[in-house]
């Protein structure tokens, strides 16, 4: 079991610490939940996290770096 651990290095009233066990075969699809779930736990709302991983919203870095 692998370990994708968050620690907030100011004090908020949100979470200080969050850590997730994942299995180690988990494909790329399994981890862009997991950083939405790693989001909401840390206190962002149901739509900043849509729309941050929304990949309509934001013409992608990397996709124009690979294009240049």
């Amino acid at each position: 079991m692998d370990r994708i651990t968050y620690t907030r290095g100011t004090y908020s009233k949100e979470a200080q610490k969050v850590e997730l066990e994942v299995r180690e075969d988990m494909d790329i699809f399994d981890f862009k939940i997991l950083c939405k779930r790693l989001a909401a736990s840390l206190g962002y709302s149901y739509n900043s996290i849509e729309e941050a991983f929304d990949n309509k919203q934001r013409p992608s870095k990397t996709k124009q770096i690979l294009k240049d």
